[in-house]
């Protein structure tokens, strides 16, 4: 199932970056943190973990004002694997300062715990600073929306919310 998700999101991918005419391709690697928050009735705890993300996107104009961009970019924290591919709309405020916004899919890569759920649909925000014509900075929190717990005879909920802060490259 995960080769299929896997190989699904990589033709995804693939045919936004054929269709593309006005689009420009980058990489993009930085700092990674992954809060898991579980609850049940009124008792929540929450765990958080640091690592690292690194990817490719693509940064397709829509207008001088508007830009969307795909991603898929890998992360690692504490030894578990993910698959994150958001598709964010990217406002520019200023010459070089956009505010970005959209939804992401999420997929846990290793083995998850039976009850529990591998993929995530999560809303993402975030700002970014293009440093020059090549490089840019840029900083997301996703929330997620969906209950990573499936069995909920016991009203529990368990979300994985991601904040990525990275630097990354457009040729």
């Amino acid at each position: 199932m995960k080769k299929l998700v896997l190989c699904a999101a990589i033709a995804l991918f693939t045919t936004s970056i054929i269709s593309a005419q006005n689009a420009k391709f980058g990489i993009a690697a930085g700092y990674t943190n992954i809060t898991e928050r579980a609850k049940f009735e009124e008792l929540t705890v929450s765990s958080s973990e640091s690592g690292f993300y690194i990817g490719a996107l693509v940064d397709i104009t829509v207008s001088e004002k508007f830009h969307v961009e795909p991603k898929m970019l890998y992360a690692n924290a504490a030894e578990t694997g993910f698959l994150y591919i958001p598709v964010l709309a990217k406002y520019y405020v200023a010459e070089k300062f956009n505010l970005q916004a959209g939804p992401q899919a999420n997929f846990i890569l290793d083995e998850v715990v039976d009850g529990f759920n591998s993929f995530g649909l999560d809303l993402s925000f975030g700002l970014g600073y293009e440093i020059n014509e090549h490089f840019f900075l840029d900083a997301r929190y996703s929330f997620e929306l969906t209950n990573r717990y499936t069995d909920n005879d016991f009203n529990v909920s368990d979300k994985v919310n991601t904040l990525n802060v990275g630097l990354g490259y457009k040729f």
